[in-house]
């Protein structure tokens, strides 16, 4: 009996220190061209995990539509987002990353890198819907305050004041907000 309640105290533990969710939700006119990023929350700020390829989020696609971008963890993401992502760039330490595709078991739930790094910043383009025209001035490096960026740069109003950024996070869910 002990032995299942110290696995189910395990399983639970995981679940409550892993990444967490990040929703985006773009209610602009144009489509988001970024990337998303974790990372450790101790000294050095490893592992560090970001999507490997561009993640593309349509105009207009936000949980009042049900068109949001969810990933609910790095290996779950492909099999039920919207826009999956294949293959996560991973960084161990400063001499060691590689590229994991997102049923490596290393990117588990469950595993170390899940259960210790938590969404906190984000790359991004804006560009015309349908196309690859940049917007000229919708595009912006987000992050949360975290050890690896103890200043938090977490909102962006363009220079026009039409568009508009921000990343917070509320409980386990990190929320990216595009106007």
């Amino acid at each position: 009996m002990k032995k299942i309640l110290a696995i189910i105290g395990t399983a639970a533990a995981s679940l409550v220190y892993s990444q967490g969710t990040i929703i985006i939700n773009n209610y602009s006119k144009f489509d988001f061209h970024g990337f998303i990023i974790a990372a450790g929350s101790t000294a050095g700020c490893y592992p560090r995990v970001g999507n490997d390829g561009e993640i593309v989020v349509p105009a207009d696609s936000h949980m009042g539509n049900n068109k949001e971008l969810i990933y609910k963890d790095y290996n779950g993401q492909f099999m039920s987002s919207l826009y999956p992502t294949a293959n996560w760039a991973v960084t161990l330490s400063p001499t060691n990353s590689s590229i994991m595709a997102w049923d490596n078991p290393n990117l588990s739930p469950s595993g170390t890198i899940s259960t210790t790094t938590r969404w906190f910043a984000t790359k991004f383009d804006m560009t015309e819907a349908g196309t690859t025209t940049s917007s000229p001035d919708f595009r912006a490096n987000l992050n949360l305050a975290n050890p690896c960026n103890p200043t938090a740069y977490s909102y962006y109003d363009t220079p026009s004041g039409n568009n508009s950024a921000e990343i917070f996070t509320i409980g386990t869910i990190t929320y990216l907000q595009l106007f």
